[in-house]
Formats: structure tokens, C-alpha cells, sequence
């Protein structure tokens, strides 16, 4: 039973904004600058450059590491097999849903990348790959800014990364694999929904917004 404490120690855990924290260290209330989101793509344009990859390294470790906890206590038969998935969805939650900040925080790229390496590590690197690629055509091709690249880029990432699991895991749809495969589903619908506003800014519905 002590395994379940994993969960909300998971979700505390992904609670907790690298990007808020690293801007509140410069005097810089995140929220009230750029787009106001709490996530790295907003750190780095608000903070510089270096602090993108810095933030975005630490929330994907909000999502790796607790997720590679959980499966180590399902090889030592000391929790249930679902363990691993009900834990990526809490540190997902808890980066885009932060109890600390009025259950508003980044969009969940980075975290969900990391919650990817430790359960479909085939299918992060595929989907990793499609982002990069998306990104690179973005900033060379349409000459969009490095950090305004990231969202479509994001959005193409999440719609590829369940159908790049169904490709490379066997038999995802049977019975024991089931609730993996639908956790991945909704994490990509996630990712979309919370980039809703840089979809409507690519179909020309909205101005550019200040983020």
C-alpha cells in the first residue's frame, strides 16, 4: 500500500514550477510576462536562451524519474502494474495543474516527453525526432522565431506520439497494455487542447499573441 503514496508525492513533485522559481530568483513574477505560462518555452523568452533548455530539462525530469520509481517497484513485485501509468498522469497534472499556483502551469511538453522516455522510450524518440523536425522547418523554412516554432511543433509532436506507439509496441491494444495505450492517447490530447491558442494562431484566427 505504501507504493500508492507515489502518486501524490508524484504530483507535488511535477507541482512544483522550475520556470516560476527561476524567474521569481530575478524579481520576475513569470505570469505577468510574455504569455504568462509557467513552462520553459516562456522562461526562455522571458530569461534568455540558456534557460529554456535548463527548464526544460528539469521538467522533464519531473516526469522521468518518478515514473522510473514506479517501475522499479513493479520489478521488485512491490506495486501494481498500473503504478507506472497512474504515475506519469500525476506528474502531468501536477506540471499543468500546479496546486501552488492556482492549478495553472505550463503546457506539458517536456514533462510528458520524460513520463515517454521511461514508459515508450521507441516511441518518445520518434516522437522527439517529429518535433525536432517540425521545429527545424518552422525557423528555416517559415522564418517564425525559435520560441514561436516550439508550439507548432509541439502540437505535430503530440498528434504523431500515440499512433508512433501503436507502430513500435507490441500488441498495444491487448488487454494488459490497454492502459497504456489510452493514457497515451489522452496525454497527446492534452498537449493539443493546451496549445489551443498557437493552433488558432497558425489558422490566422488571432493575432500573434505577446508570448
Amino acid at each position: 500500500m505504501l507504493s500508492w503514496l507515489l502518486l501524490p508525492v508524484t504530483y507535488l513533485f511535477g507541482s512544483v514550477s522550475f520556470a516560476w522559481l527561476a524567474a521569481r530568483a530575478k524579481g520576475i513574477d513569470l505570469r505577468s510576462h510574455g504569455s504568462g505560462n509557467l513552462g520553459a518555452t516562456n522562461a526562455g523568452r522571458v530569461l534568455g536562451r540558456k534557460w529554456f533548455f535548463i527548464i526544460f530539462s528539469a521538467d522533464l525530469a519531473k516526469g522521468l524519474l518518478p515514473v522510473l520509481v514506479a517501475l522499479a517497484l513493479v520489478e521488485s513485485g512491490h506495486a501494481h502494474g498500473t503504478l507506472p501509468v497512474l504515475t506519469a498522469a500525476c506528474a502531468i497534472l501536477g506540471h499543468s495543474f500546479t496546486c501552488f499556483h492556482g492549478f495553472k502551469g505550463g503546457k506539458a511538453v517536456a514533462t510528458s516527453l520524460g513520463v515517454l522516455i521511461g514508459l515508450v522510450y521507441l516511441a518518445a524518440a520518434i516522437t522527439f525526432g517529429i518535433w525536432l523536425l517540425v521545429w527545424a522547418v518552422c525557423y528555416t523554412v517559415f522564418r517564425l522565431k525559435a520560441s514561436d516554432a516550439v508550439g507548432p511543433a509541439s502540437v505535430i509532436a503530440a498528434l504523431a506520439m500515440p499512433f508512433a506507439h501503436l507502430a513500435t509496441f507490441p500488441q498495444p491494444w491487448a488487454l494488459l497494455n490497454l492502459p497504456l495505450t489510452i493514457f497515451l492517447f489522452l496525454v497527446a490530447t492534452l498537449v493539443i487542447v493546451r496549445h489551443r491558442s498557437n493552433i488558432a494562431k497558425l489558422l490566422g484566427k488571432t493575432p500573434p499573441p505577446a508570448e
